[in-house]
């Protein structure tokens, strides 16, 4: 075999395999496309199998049914298919005891779930949770029998204000004269001379000190006793 052969023969199976891979890829297409044909079928004919409720568009009050995991979005492709959001908006994950794991895709989302912010990875949907994505809001409504823990709802508590707080008090008399002083009393003694308003406090005496009294009585008895010897 010559080398003209050997070219046409390679490049003969180059194309070959090249064909061999398109029929490969359609063929896992066609397979697909069988099974979701099938899937659909299926949830028809028993629409609770692999459900676990639904969510519903408070906008339209359209009902779409909810699996255990999937997308939410505006593609075809997307399990809750929503026209207002983007393509590919948020996945979500059931699991058993927390509730519907919801996961945004996008870094800077503008998620609320019951009017809070959305924390990726905390935060999860419960039977009643609103979800608001920038002005569509979707209600999860779970199966009862479900393994989920008790919903929460956060409320302000109610403040009573007493009527009485808002009463307007009276107004304090205005001061326009001040009132002259006393005159002091006519006494003979200066000392008493003073005001009403301000009388002098009593008079205190101090008593002498005992120690030194005796002191001097027993000075004056030695100095006695001194003199008559």
């Amino acid at each position: 075999m010559g080398e003209t052969t050997y070219e046409l023969l390679s490049l003969g199976l180059r194309y070959w395999f090249i064909l061999l891979i398109f029929l490969t890829l359609l063929r896992a297409y066609f397979l697909m496309r069988s099974d979701r044909r099938a899937y659909l079928q299926t949830l028809r004919q028993l629409p609770d199998a692999g459900l676990i409720g639904e969510v519903v568009n408070l906008a339209t009050g359209e009902g779409q049914p909810l699996p255990r995991e999937g997308m939410i979005g505006a593609s075809r492709s997307c399990d809750i298919r929503v026209p207002e959001l983007h393509r590919r908006e948020m996945e979500f994950v059931f699991r058993p005891g927390f509730g519907v794991k919801l996961i945004p895709i996008h870094r800077k989302h503008q998620v609320l779930i019951d009017s809070e912010p959305l924390i990726k990875g905390v935060d999860y949907a419960l039977h009643g949770t609103v979800l608001d994505i920038r002005g569509t809001q979707l209600r999860f409504r779970l199966f009862a029998g479900l393994d989920l823990p008790m919903r929460q709802t956060a409320f302000a508590p109610e403040v009573q204000v007493s009527q009485s707080s808002f009463d307007v008090q009276e107004p304090l008399p205005i001061i326009t004269s001040i009132p002259e002083p006393t005159p002091p009393a006519d006494s003979t003694n200066e000392m008493e001379m003073t005001w009403q308003f301000a009388p002098l406090p009593p008079e205190t005496f101090e008593p002498a000190p005992q120690p030194l009294i005796r002191r001097r009585r027993r000075s004056e008895r030695k100095m006695g006793e001194d003199h008559h010897e």
